[in-house]
């Protein structure tokens, strides 16, 4: 339930999409990270769709990415969630960035 709140709370705050909101929950129910294969089939998206939007992710500072050898020795990366803290700093700041905004429209019709 907490899981749920605060994955709504954080796609509201830094208007995420609901394919962002299905990566956050992929990635809190299976901890540890998961590869982009491990994702497409959790949410049963395609691979181009979830690159995308954990580029995005990325970018927001919600998730990072590691570097991995697999078995065949092949690399690959896996995704994670970066700390609530991070998370929850990112979120605070974009949510600041937009009262600025919204009182730069104030003081401009001024």
């Amino acid at each position: 339930m907490v899981h749920s709140q605060f994955i709504k709370t954080v796609v509201s705050a830094l208007d995420l999409s609901k394919t962002d909101a299905e990566i956050l929950k992929a990635l809190i129910v299976r901890k540890g990270g998961l590869l982009i294969s491990e994702i497409t089939n959790y949410i049963h998206r395609s691979e181009r769709n979830v690159r995308n939007r954990l580029d995005l992710l990325i970018k927001k500072g919600i998730l990072k990415k590691e570097i991995e050898v697999l078995n065949n020795k092949r690399l690959a990366h896996r995704y994670s969630l970066e700390s609530v803290e991070k998370i929850v700093e990112t979120a605070k700041n974009h949510l600041l960035k937009k009262v600025g905004e919204l009182n730069n429209l104030l003081h401009f019709n001024d």
